[in-house]
């Protein structure tokens, strides 16, 4: 393209690219903590054995980076693999990180980029937002480049607005369990001295997160072995990242305890206008108070207080049972799929079956398995 050159570079080789790299992530059409360096790199490096590149598309007129997504090759479902951009459990959003004055030229050089690093015409972008600019430019592209473009089904988790909406979204909170809420909160009262806070302090916030590892640990997650405590890549990565987030002054960590000991610890990544909910854990020997909810609770009403906040995004599974009730905003998502070159349009066709057909499969195993754990629970229980 002329007045762009494209760059790839894996995570080894990202010193040189950090200042332009970071300067791209502050000023992104669309903030993605998870493309940026604070995250990917030490993810990359504890968490990740797989190749991933880090795709971009460079300005020649002052070196400024116009594009960037971390890039890997994935199989879509059973049958098909392409080039993805890197976006799972650890950060559910796909987003590619746009500068405001890169165009569809910009975007169309960067999936050619990810296409040719990893030898296919076939690229996927998971966990992709359909309510903003970067998803807007991808429909663009059937009509303005040579590559053809589809999506899955539009999937919605849980979050919230900001703002009057915001606090009309708080509102609507049944009254039922508004006052079951309110009860539950009484009841720990009466355990002991209840406290929430807000951290944002990098000390503080480093010195909560060990307290939320222990709380994460004593839970399911430690007994599935799927706490962040339970393996050491999984801790280092865990702890980097959010020293980092803490030393930029993009975490908060909202906390509820009784005589000073956490019930329950709930994550807050904050990046431009936006924040996320990364992690919650709670202490499961007081359930019947429910601490998760009323420090997912409490952490809204202190979204609403956040200056130039104008959302935020739970990053849960849609219809969670635990948040969806609680915050009543939606945040749309899917999958978009390009394809290019001859038969693009097959090629797309058969990526869309394999996807969907592996999705649904994921599915039926997923609520096979929460049945089990509900019936072991209950057995447990009696």
């Amino acid at each position: 393209m002329n007045g762009t050159t494209t760059v790839t570079f894996t995570a080894a080789q990202a010193g040189e690219h950090l200042p332009a790299w970071s300067a791209l992530a502050d000023v992104a059409v669309e903030p993605n903590p998870f493309f940026r360096p604070d995250f990917l790199l030490p993810y990359l490096a504890h968490m990740e054995h797989r190749e991933v590149a880090i795709c971009a598309v460079r300005s020649n007129r002052d070196g400024a980076l116009l594009a960037l997504a971390p890039v890997a090759r994935r199989r879509l479902g059973f049958a098909l693999a392409g080039a993805a951009l890197h976006a799972g459990e650890y950060g559910p959003l796909g987003t590619p990180l746009i500068a405001p004055q890169a165009d569809s030229d910009t975007l169309t050089s960067l999936l050619d980029t990810a296409a040719a690093r990893f030898g296919t015409d076939l690229v996927t972008l998971p966990y992709l937002r359909t309510d903003g600019p970067v998803y807007d430019m991808l429909l663009d592209l059937a009509e303005t480049s040579k590559w053809r473009v589809a999506r899955e089904a539009v999937s919605l988790r849980a979050g919230h607005a900001t703002g009057q909406t915001g606090q009309e979204q708080y509102g609507l909170l049944g009254r039922r369990r508004r006052k079951e809420i309110g009860r539950q909160l009484r009841r720990l009262s009466e355990t002991g001295e209840t406290r929430f806070t807000s951290l944002t302090a990098p000390a503080d916030t480093c010195a909560a997160f060990e307290d939320f590892l222990a709380l994460e640990a004593r839970g399911w997650k430690g007994r599935r072995g799927t706490a962040l405590a339970c393996d050491p890549g999984r801790m280092a990565f865990a702890r980097a990242f959010i020293a980092d987030m803490a030393q930029a002054g993009r975490l908060r960590i909202d906390r509820l305890d009784v005589d000073d000991v956490p019930v329950a610890i709930m994550i807050m990544l904050r990046d431009s206008h936006r924040a996320w909910s990364w992690k919650i854990a709670h202490d499961e020997q007081l359930a019947r108070f429910s601490p998760g909810a009323q420090v997912t609770r409490y952490a809204m009403r202190r979204d609403l207080e956040e200056p130039d906040l104008a959302e935020a995004d739970s990053l849960a599974v849609p219809d969670h049972p635990m948040i969806t009730p609680l915050w009543r905003g939606q945040v749309p998502y899917t999958t978009v799929l390009l394809a290019r070159g001859a038969f693009a349009g097959t090629r797309l066709s058969l990526a869309q079956a394999d996807h969907a057909l592996a999705r649904g499969l994921h599915g039926l195993a997923k609520s096979a398995l929460r049945r089990l754990r509900s019936r072991a629970r209950r057995e447990d229980a009696a």
